[in-house]
């Protein structure tokens, strides 16, 4: 479509200095789009770009977590920033980035890990809806299962195990914040591997498996995968199938009560679905222990309510919500999630969409914001103060809180998460009193925040 002549005219230096530098298609689309106002559609556009301007939103948010939902008070809940050099548009509240998805969900793509040179179906989340449902269909299947669950109940060995050692460590060590991230490190990536593929700590199994986790990124998540993770992705498969062919010949060296032999049983466990196992274990491992590291915090902070889950008799026989309402202590994980664990989602326009009077160009990133939607008064009273209190009773709605995500796409690990979160608060608090022999302030790290980096505990017998 041709451009109107005054804006020819005014575009004319921009275009010859652009054409210049010689930009791939996207660059140049790019920088026209940031000349002209992003989202502008050339001629007779009934919608009208998103209001803010082109601040680096990632920049503004390290220095001000509320940087965000301060932008939304000014612009409205709709508006446009950069990050990461790119385009993007945030939409504040869980109603409205509900709706969005319901009228758009085709017009988007997930914005995930690209795994694709680890193996070539890649991420279930940015699947075809077929596949996407019949992959996460399985998988959802698995994981309820009985024999993924016995899996799950033996975290609180692990991390009985765990914390007894760190508490009784007399080396110079001791204490410090590299122990404390070690320690939460190990017992993340020791339950997930337990869970997932049935190998138990200090088995043979286990300790090879967890050594393939070691090199596929020694201190969490690597985003970028290179030589490194290629090689040790593949030792890794190698490693499970092997397992799984010598369990089907009767050799006890991983157990069968995990989600990995539940597929291999139902014939659902071909490359794809190996292939997102292994990296879910490996992005799980860094938000597990995000989540240890927060909960350890806040039971420092707040040393009556763990007094309280301690002798929690609810916790004791229930393994979830009964009618007598949630334990104390998955209250606890569940405000920890409300409060700092659950951020954001984040897609991608495949094509042009008109939204609530706003127009999002194909190839712009979207936001929906989840941690300021959680923070909004308007669901939670004094939404700033810690208080396990707010969940003791009935889940709030979907369009109030949604820490999992808001569409087909949400965690199939939901459950899980919270299971194993409580697992570890139950066994911290009737085994220690915590205190912080380290803090300092909460920090936006490479994807989400986090707990300061020097957090440390000190763990006092009961």
């Amino acid at each position: 479509m041709l451009l109107p002549r005054r804006l020819s005219v005014a575009l004319a230096p921009a275009l010859r200095r652009t054409l210049f530098r010689v930009k791939p298609p996207q660059a140049l689309a790019r920088q026209l789009r940031q000349r002209i106002g992003f989202g502008v559609r050339l001629a007779d556009a009934p919608s009208v770009p998103p209001p803010g301007d082109l601040i680096d939103l990632d920049l503004l948010e390290k220095s001000n977590r509320r940087a965000i939902a301060q932008r939304a008070e000014r612009f409205g809940p709709v508006f446009k920033g950069l990050a990461r050099g790119d385009e993007w548009v945030c939409i504040v509240g869980l109603t409205r980035a509900r709706r969005f998805l319901q009228e758009h969900g085709g017009d988007l793509e997930v914005c995930s890990r690209d795994v694709t040179m680890l193996f070539g179906a890649g991420d279930i989340r940015r699947m075809a809806d077929d596949d996407h449902r019949d992959y996460r269909k399985a998988l959802v299947r698995a994981i309820r299962s009985p024999d993924a669950d016995a899996g799950v109940a033996e975290f609180g060995e692990i991390v009985t195990r765990a914390l007894g050692a760190y508490a009784a460590d007399s080396s110079e060590r001791a204490g410090s914040s590299e122990a404390f991230a070690a320690t939460t490190r190990a017992m993340a990536t020791e339950l997930l591997v337990r869970v997932f593929f049935g190998a138990r700590v200090g088995s043979p199994a286990g300790d090879r498996l967890i050594a393939g986790y070691r090199e596929l990124g020694p201190y969490g998540l690597v985003w970028n995968s290179q030589q490194r993770q290629i090689v040790a992705y593949a030792t890794i498969r190698d490693q499970i199938r092997a397992d799984l062919a010598d369990l089907a010949r009767g050799d006890q060296g991983i157990t069968s009560t995990c989600i990995a032999a539940v597929l291999e049983a139902q014939g659902a466990l071909d490359e794809a679905m190996l292939g997102n196992l292994i990296t879910m274990v490996d992005m799980g491992r860094s938000d597990v222990q995000v989540l240890l590291r927060w909960l350890t915090r806040y039971a420092a902070q707040h040393p009556a309510i763990v007094d309280q889950i301690a002798l929690d008799q609810i916790a004791l026989n229930q393994s979830s919500p009964t009618e007598q309402g949630r334990s104390l202590a998955e209250a606890f994980v569940t405000e920890v999630l409300r409060t700092d664990q659950s951020e954001r989602l984040e897609r991608r326009a495949r094509h042009d969409i008109h939204f609530e009077g706003h127009f999002i160009a194909a190839g712009t990133f979207v936001r929906l914001c989840l941690w300021e939607s959680h923070h909004d008064e308007g669901s939670f009273a004094d939404p700033f103060r810690f208080d396990p209190q707010r969940f003791t009773g009935s889940m709030p709605a979907a369009d109030t809180f949604a820490p999992f995500g808001l569409d087909h796409h949400k965690c199939p690990f939901a459950d899980l998460t919270i299971r194993l979160g409580t697992q570890y608060l139950l066994a911290l608090a009737r085994g220690y009193r915590v205190e912080l022999s380290s803090d300092g302030e909460p920090y936006r790290g490479a994807y989400h925040w986090e707990p300061p980096r020097r957090l440390a505990a000190e763990l006092v017998a009961r």
